[in-house]
């Protein structure tokens, strides 16, 4: 267990040499056995029923026994030494008093089953029934805790099938249809599923009344989470457990509501020789989670990714670290359900340049790609009856070890897609850190929201702020920041801001030095950042590029370090802008001013300054955002949703042209309107 993480915690559960002996009794079959009192409750020794803690015969019966003798006296079982089972330990409806399994820790209490599995997995839907092939099942039954001992499924030729990456059917735990259940300090491995695995069985069936599932009804938008009829696991929680060497993943989980996974360690899940599966840790994809929690978890070279969503809204991962997970450090996304709502922060994704695929086990030269956050909605472009206003955070993240993989296109340090067609959106991917040997983007957020072939309505709100990044190079044909609106509607909508950033780049072969930004947002502001850029400098630094046939975005470029191997003096096309009113202002490179870009009339250009300089009165180092027209002029907000949160509440900056939303009414003291 060299690659566990230890905690040291509080153990529910575990044994002591202190419990005492508050009962002797005889069960229904005539075996005397003992109960015992300890901090956490009432016991029984499984051995008294006959276990053999050598594991060379069954002790399936012997812990059945003591289930049935622990249920009738409202008692956890104790398991002690290692212990061979010929099929799964069962906790259904008829052991609802059992208050759950514990041993003497992981590795110390082993519990090893080989139950040959029939059929393959139907991974099309996720609603295949696999209860009977769990080493331990827990079924129906709430307030269960499982703790202090190891898992291991042992059928070693069950464990691969090339080209089959969902073939499995076998989990070490599952937990179907049950709430308040606590796994804590567990070890599970082994399995050709998941070592632990939480489902509920009852969403995918046909309700008598209407003749479709609740899983059905929850993606048609009929209820949601708030239906008390719904069914789903509650308050259920993994905690300091190890997960390691399963064949889909470490844990995975469906159809959750307040589902927390905590300091646990999942790692070297998946095969080798596919790119298909091996998860950490991941919510399933076709089914509905409701607050979804991964905090301080580890995740060490998982054959896919380290943690992932696949349908699920309300979403926390947050002070995780993914250790050279192979495709995905971190990654959200849904399919069939809504997602209005993911914060992603405070982690540490470290990429593994050795740790590659070559070639897939049936697809090839398929999976070469890697991104350390990919944060993506709606991949199936459906309708989702996803939430307007809906918001994703990536924030605080540390991602290293960047390195292209056999020029893989596919290869971010942050990603974010949406696909939603019309919700107002905003997503802030703000204070994280990059670095590396290469990449093709360094945060790239990139939009498709048309649907059924209808144009979308593009643009949200997009804040990149305040990242760092250091970079050995960018690779042909792409950007450092990078935001593109693709099949937008021809009206304006949304905000794009660039700001505080801190890029260093060492080689550039992209086709923009520093950002590029195409789409039908109302305004693109770039301002206060910092770009070295090492190297010649053949490209422009920053591309704007409006894509609506009817109206010219706004587009201001200010306050903007350029650092730069080339000491003489830029040309004009560092900028490039299309279809947009712009300004480039208070831009210096290698601390000398540069000139000032328009095409506002010298009226407009004359007003837009004066209102920059008393803006920049009030604060120098915030950002200034503008709406800019060749034939018009106005303020729309003189600081961003960025720096106010930068500021807080103590600090609240206004003069008489400003009101405490930071919305410019009237600017007649400063005669431009």
């Amino acid at each position: 267990m060299s690659d566990y993480i230890h905690r040291k915690v509080a153990s529910p559960m575990k044994r002591s040499s202190s419990d005492s002996v508050i009962a002797t009794k005889v069960s229904s079959e005539g075996t005397a056995y003992k109960v015992y009192a300890g901090k956490h409750g009432k016991y029984i020794d499984a051995s008294d029923f006959g276990t053999d803690k050598t594991g060379k015969t069954d002790s399936l019966a012997a812990i059945n026994a003591a289930l049935k003798a622990a249920d009738k006296e409202k008692a956890a079982v104790y398991l002690g030494g290692t212990l061979y089972i010929s099929d799964q330990i069962v906790i259904d409806s008829s052991l609802r008093h059992v208050k759950g399994l514990f041993g003497d820790g992981m590795g110390a209490t082993q519990i090893r089953f080989d139950k040959k599995q029939s059929g393959i997995f139907n991974s099309n839907n996720n609603d295949g029934d696999i209860r009977e092939y769990a080493g331990i099942l827990v079924d129906d039954v709430d307030n269960l805790t499982i703790a202090n001992l190891s898992v291991e499924y042992t059928r070693k030729s069950d464990f691969y099938m090339k080209g089959q990456s969902y073939f499995g059917k076998v989990s070490g735990i599952l937990v179907n249809d049950a709430d308040n259940t606590l796994i804590s300090s567990v070890e599970a491995s082994g399995a050709n599923r998941a070592g632990i695995l939480f489902t509920s069985t009852r969403a995918a069936e046909k309700d008598s009344r209407t003749g479709t599932s609740y899983k059905t009804r929850v993606a048609n938008g009929e209820i949601d989470e708030t239906d008390s009829r719904l069914p789903s696991g509650e308050n259920n929680r993994v905690e300091n457990s190890y997960l390691h060497h399963n064949r889909v993943g470490g844990l995975l989980v469906a159809y959750q509501e307040n589902f927390v996974a905590d300091g646990n360690t999942a790692s070297w899940n998946g095969s080798q020789y596919d790119g298909g599966t091996g998860y950490g840790i991941a919510a399933m994809a076709g089914t509905y989670n409701f607050g979804i929690t991964y905090t301080n978890n580890y995740t060490n070279h998982n054959y896919r990714k380290g943690l992932d969503v696949h349908d699920g809204t309300d979403i926390v991962i947050e002070n995780n670290i993914s250790n050279g997970d192979r495709l995905y450090g971190i990654a959200v996304y849904n399919r069939q359900f809504a997602m209005d709502n993911v914060v992603i922060k405070n982690n540490t994704v470290v990429q593994d340049s050795s740790f590659r695929l070559l070639n897939d086990d049936d697809l090839g030269r398929f999976y070469h790609g890697y991104a350390g956050i990919q944060l993506e909605t709606n991949t199936q472009r459906r309708d989702l009856h996803t939430d307007n206003n809906a918001n994703y955070e990536i924030s605080g993240n540390s991602i290293s070890g960047l390195s292209v993989y056999r020029d893989a296109l596919h290869t971010y340090g942050i990603e974010f897609r949406n696909h939603e067609h019309s919700i107002d959106y905003t997503v802030n991917i703000t204070d994280n850190k990059i670095e590396g040997h290469s990449s093709k983007y360094l945060i790239a957020a990139i939009n498709d929201t048309a649907l059924n072939g209808v144009k979308g309505a593009g643009s949200g709100t997009i804040n990149i702020s305040g990242n760092t990044a250091n970079i050995g190079e960018i690779t042909k044909g792409t950007v450092p920041i990078f935001v593109e609106e693709k099949n937008a509607a021809d009206t304006l909508r949304g905000n794009v801001t660039v700001s505080d950033n801190d890029i260093t780049i060492k080689k550039n072969n992209g086709v923009a030095e520093g950002v590029q930004l195409i789409g039908n947002a109302e305004t693109y502001t770039v301002a206060d950042n910092k770009f070295t850029l090492n190297g010649n400098l053949d490209k422009s630094i920053v591309s704007l590029i409006g894509t609506s046939s009817k109206h010219s975005t706004s587009a201001t470029v200010s306050d903007n370090e350029f650092v730069t191997a080339q000491k003489s003096k830029l040309n004009s096309d560092w900028l490039q802008v299309k279809n947009a009113s712009h300004v480039a202002i208070d831009n210096a490179q290698n601390g000398k001013e540069m000139d000032t870009l328009s095409n506002l009339n010298t009226k407009y250009l004359k007003a837009f300054t004066a209102t920059k300089e008393a803006a920049d009165k009030v604060e120098q180092e915030l950002t200034t955002t503008f709406e800019l027209d060749k034939n018009q002029f106005r303020v729309s907000a003189l600081f961003t949703d960025y720096d106010q949160d930068k500021l807080g509440e103590s600090k609240v900056y206004s003069y008489d042209a400003l009101d405490n939303t930071y919305n410019i009414h009237t600017l007649n003291s400063l005669d431009i309107l």
